[in-house]
This record gives C-alpha cells, sequence and structure tokens, in this order.
C-alpha cells in the first residue's frame, strides 16, 4: 500500500513540539541555572568584600569613602543580596524559565517546519510512504 502525506497537522505538531521541547531543553537549563547560580555567589562575595575606605589625619576620621555607592551599584548590591540569600528559590525560577523558553523554541522550531512541509508538498505532492500490514506472529 502506497500512502503519501500531504499535510501535516499544525496542533498536532505544536504539541509534539513542546512535549518534546521541555526534555530537550532539561540538561542544558539545569546547566546554565547552575552557572548562572555560581556567578551569583562569586559575584555576592566579591561585593561583600568591598569595604568603605577611612581617611583619616592626624587620627581624626576626615572622610570615609563607600566604593559600592560611589560607583552607584548600591542597587545591583541589594538584587544580588537576595538573589544569593534565596539562591535555592533563584536556580529553581531559572531551570523552569530556561525549560519554558527551550520549550517554546523547539516548538516553534517545529511549527515553523510543519508549515514549510505544508506548503511544499501542496506544491510537490508530499512524501510517499509505502505500508505493509505486519505478518502475525502466533
Amino acid at each position: 500500500m502506497r500512502y503519501t502525506v500531504r499535510s501535516i497537522s499544525l496542533f498536532s505538531a505544536l504539541r509534539v513540539g513542546c512535549a518534546l521541547g521541555w526534555l530537550i531543553a532539561l540538561c542544558p537549563a539545569i546547566g546554565l541555572a547552575w552557572l548562572i547560580g555560581q556567578a551569583i555567589q562569586r559575584i555576592h562575595e566579591s561585593v561583600s568584600r568591598v569595604e568603605t575606605f577611612d581617611i583619616e589625619v592626624f587620627g581624626q576620621p576626615i572622610a570615609s569613602i563607600d566604593v559600592v555607592q560611589l560607583l552607584g551599584l548600591s542597587n545591583a548590591a541589594s538584587t544580588i543580596n537576595e538573589l544569593a540569600t534565596n539562591l535555592g528559590t533563584t536556580l529553581v525560577m531559572l531551570v523552569l524559565l530556561f525549560i519554558a523558553a527551550g520549550a517554546l523554541a523547539v516548538a516553534l522550531t517545529v511549527l515553523l517546519f510543519c508549515m514549510g512541509y505544508n506548503l511544499l508538498a501542496a506544491l510537490g505532492g508530499g512524501i510517499k510512504v509505502e505500508l505493509r500490514p505486519e505478518e502475525q506472529r502466533r
């Protein structure tokens, strides 16, 4: 028996793309979230080590210079502090975000492929598939 695949349902392709997309994106999402978590920890350690400079003349304090505030990094330092304090939640949210982005990318790729196939199948007739019934085993 010969059959011709003339079109692929876009909804079906989108379902398959979403179902496989999260699975394909799982390992890279975990790895990328781990790397970002490591970067957050290192930045937090670096920012927390920055100390203010005290300027003294003859034992009397004249000025105190806070490098983080001087560079305008106070808001960024507090955000990094919050992320580092709740690192577990941050990592879970990053993994979920990357999985969703990966699933969307795979689903859109599959959808575009199916749209292209449907367009070419309408012009060229599609893929011809030969099927034969399975021999029954007893």
